[in-house]
């Protein structure tokens, strides 16, 4: 059982011949009881701090497993997300890298299709510009051929035509009429000389119409030409 204040200052002692002085140790055990009293106060107060410092202890512990269980469960998290996030990157590349296949193959075969039919188109335009060129030439060589008989042709016959001009008879027939009428016929002479004057008038009148009419035009061109 544990000795108390109140134990102490209660505490009484038999008296005996030649004993203690009872006032000497009655004021011994009130200094006892004080100092006892401020022990066991101070061992409260010990007590008290020591179990609030075992719960803030009890506190810190929980927090600290609570910290631990979160940087595990961050940990964990981190490491499936990480580990999501890889595989879903590896998903996309993966799909990126065939998409960008499938354009690529794609892309060569329409480049060989246009490629195939331009050649094919262009080799059919050559051989049809061949074709036309062979038949082009082969018609220009014939209309030379033609040309060149129709010349021969022409110069033949001009020839001959001029053989025919230059032959006496038409000499006979442009000569002029005058040139039949005797001397003695001098009526007939008045006649033709009348005649020749009105053709030379006609003729003078003739051409000076024509010169009025060629400056008449020349006028109007150049009043065209103004607006």
């Amino acid at each position: 059982m544990a000795l108390t204040p109140l134990d102490i200052q209660n505490k009484s002692f038999p008296v005996k011949m030649r004993g203690y002085e009872k006032d000497e140790v009655d004021d011994f055990l009130d200094l006892v009881v004080r100092d006892y009293e401020d022990a066991v106060q101070k061992n409260r107060e010990l007590e008290k701090a020591l179990r609030h410092a075992e719960e803030k202890l009890e506190y810190f512990n929980e927090l600290k497993d609570a910290l631990n269980q979160s940087i595990i469960v961050a940990q964990d998290t981190a490491d499936k997300v990480k580990t999501s996030a890889s595989k879903e990157s590896e998903v996309i590349v993966t799909s990126a890298q065939n998409k960008a296949d499938e354009l690529v193959a794609n892309a060569e075969k329409r480049a060989y299709e246009l490629t195939t039919t331009a050649e094919a188109k262009a080799k059919e335009i050559l051989e049809e510009a061949t074709n036309n060129a062979r038949q082009l030439a082969t018609e220009t060589n014939d209309l030379k051929k033609k040309t060149r008989v129709f010349h021969n042709n022409l110069s033949v016959m001009l020839q001959a035509q001029l053989e025919q001009v230059k032959s006496p008879e038409w000499e006979e027939i442009l000569a002029p009429f005058s040139s039949y009428v005797q001397d003695s016929h001098e009526v007939i002479r008045e006649v033709l000389s009348k005649e020749l004057d009105n053709e030379n008038t006609s003729e003078v009148n003739s051409e000076e119409a024509d010169i009025s009419i060629v400056e008449a035009d020349q006028k109007v061109v150049e009043v065209s030409e103004k607006e």
